[in-house]
């Protein structure tokens, strides 16, 4: 079966309006599929190494309607009557299906990572007509809004990337460069970007921005509307520029969404989590509004404290060993806002309180088998065995650090 159409068998679960959706809401739930099928990993998406030390690379000649093809890369996962799972030189993970497969042949040499421009020439074939791009040290920006607000987002990244780095190894975790130049597509307008994303989900109206797990990239539009307003033809630098928009009242959540997804794929591509994994939604989502606060890395984050705070009054008993457990709290649409933001306060809590112990949980996660999700009991296990068993106590040191922080 085509990746594509197990991102569509999974986009159901994709709530409507959703702010800052992300299709990891799509991934968890194709994992949760090839989980059913019977998938087994052999190597993770992000590592170049397999239990033997070194990725297994090889060519798979496979059949399509349009004819012969040929697919080169890691061998991620397989299994009999489900078919493979590559990872290829640019970063994307493919599932050659049974019925497609003709033959393997295993290869000497390692993955070649595809050049950043050669990259760049690639994406561009599925944006707007006029869209150009440009590479940083480590993305490769594919927009048709104004150069100059391509560049802000490109500064933005880059600026966090180097932060996000800092920051792991501050904690005792150091993790990798990305592999893969990191794409990012920028469109000028709303409908641009509907166009593009609706391929890989439903309900992209109500989204501002994803990253994709299995192709690798963000995704996103003018969030601004500054472009609207500097007259044709005139140059601002990027200070200028950022300067315009933090002026404007919705700033923070404008900066906030373009790191969020971005965050994503920095955890995805540094190590710190593996694409496709047993990832709790509480930990990724945590992860990822923790790192998009546009004051700083680990800062107050206005938007997710206030709605947190709001609800303590109404908070249940059972909302920790919930949001720990199960992930329906993040992607039901009745509930979602409140479940970002304790999912924020809880890895702000915990990253801070017992940063030796998050370290733990994010290296056993990472560690966890593509295409096997832990149940219930499993998840809490593992949470426990390094935060502790006595939730109730880590409730009222959550709840205690959250009023405190103000």
């Amino acid at each position: 079966m085509e990746w594509s159409r197990l991102a569509s068998l999974a986009s159901k679960f994709i709530p409507p309006n959703m702010p800052t959706a992300s299709p990891l809401f799509c991934v968890v739930c194709v994992v949760s599929f090839l989980t059913l099928c019977g998938w087994s990993q052999i190597a993770t998406p992000q590592s170049p190494s397999d239990e033997a030390g070194v990725a297994k690379v090889v060519r798979i000649a496979y059949e399509t309607a349009q004819g012969p093809k040929s697919a080169t890369g890691e061998l991620v996962a397989e299994r009999q009557g489900l078919g493979h799972l590559l990872l290829n030189s640019d970063g994307t993970l493919v599932v050659i299906s049974p019925d497609q497969f003709q033959s393997l042949e295993e290869l000497v040499e390692p993955l070649s990572i595809t050049p950043a421009r050669e990259l760049g020439e690639k994406v561009l074939e599925e944006m707007p007509v006029g869209s150009k791009f440009f590479t940083t040290e480590h993305y490769v920006v594919c927009y048709n809004t104004t150069e100059t607000y391509a560049r802000w987002n490109a500064s933005l990244y880059e600026k966090r990337l180097t932060g996000f780095l800092k920051f792991w190894q501050s904690k005792g975790l150091k993790l990798q460069k990305p592999r893969f130049p990191l794409v990012a597509m920028i469109f000028a307008t709303k409908d641009d970007y509907v166009a593009y994303a609706k391929q890989d989900f439903e309900g992209s109206e109500g989204t501002f921005g994803y990253y994709h797990q299995s192709k690798n990239r963000l995704a996103s539009y003018d969030l601004t509307g500054v472009e609207g307003v500097l007259p044709a033809g005139v140059k601002v630098n990027r200070d200028a520029l950022l300067s315009t928009i933090l002026s404007r009242p919705e700033a923070e959540r404008t900066v906030s969404t373009v790191i969020h997804e971005a965050s994503h794929q920095m955890a995805f591509n540094c190590g710190l989590q593996t694409r496709l994994g047993d990832n709790p939604l509480w930990l990724s989502e945590g992860l990822a509004t923790f790192f998009e606060t546009p004051a700083g890395i680990g800062k107050l984050n206005t938007f997710n404290y206030t709605n947190l705070i709001q609800t303590l009054p109404s908070r249940t008993p059972d909302a920790l060993a919930t949001l720990l457990i199960d992930d329906s709290r993040l992607r039901n649409a009745e509930t979602t806002i409140v479940a970002y933001a304790e999912s924020w306060g809880l890895f702000h809590f915990l990253v801070n309180s017992n940063p030796k112990a998050m370290v733990k949980y994010l290296t056993l996660l990472r560690k966890l088998p593509i295409g096997s999700p832990s149940d219930s009991k499993e998840r809490l296990a593992l949470f426990q065995a390094c935060f502790g068993e006595d939730l109730d106590k880590l409730e009222r040191d959550f709840l205690k650090h959250i009023r405190k922080i103000r």
